[in-house]
């Protein structure tokens, strides 16, 4: 890989991390907010409003991943010259979607299962009046096993 090629996917590597950030924050504060509103506004207890809570943030999680996040990941990286480099955008095409979306619902899946086993066992623990702080916890340890399955396997290429 050439200089010019090496700075490219190094820039992309960190626009790739900053969309996750900024993709997966916005998701966990929608869940978050869902979160807090069931169990203030019915009877509805904590583990199952998280349950309800995950799959609106998904809709989030999986738009911004989708149009953001990956998108830069499945980019094809040409030499048009010895010294040009240029990125072409990848549009997978609508078939591959529905392969990717089921990818990703598997990979938050599994990460909210873990999210919710790890929320339920801290619930026991400590009580239902610190739900907040253990959401916050949990799912602060969930976010790197959801990312590495979302890069290397539901939106990889």
């Amino acid at each position: 890989m050439n200089n010019n090629a090496s700075k490219v996917a190094t820039t992309s590597a960190s626009k790739q991390a900053l969309w996750f950030l900024v993709v997966g924050a916005s998701a966990a504060l929608v869940h978050f907010l869902v979160l807090i509103n069931i169990v203030g506004n019915t009877s509805i207890s904590p583990a199952w409003a998280n349950v309800l809570a995950f799959l609106v943030a998904f809709v989030v999680s999986f738009v911004g991943h989708f149009y953001l996040t990956f998108r830069q990941s499945t980019s094809n990286i040409t030499n048009d010259a010895p010294t040009h480099t240029t990125i072409k955008p990848h549009h997978p095409p609508q078939k591959s979607t529905l392969t990717i979306l089921i990818k990703w619902f598997a990979s938050s899946a599994a990460g909210f299962i873990a999210n919710q086993g790890l929320f339920v066992l801290g619930l026991n623990w400590f009580g239902e009046r610190y739900y907040m702080l253990i959401w916050l916890v949990v799912t602060g340890v969930i976010t790197v096993m959801t990312f590495t399955l979302g890069k290397l396997w539901a939106f990889k290429s």
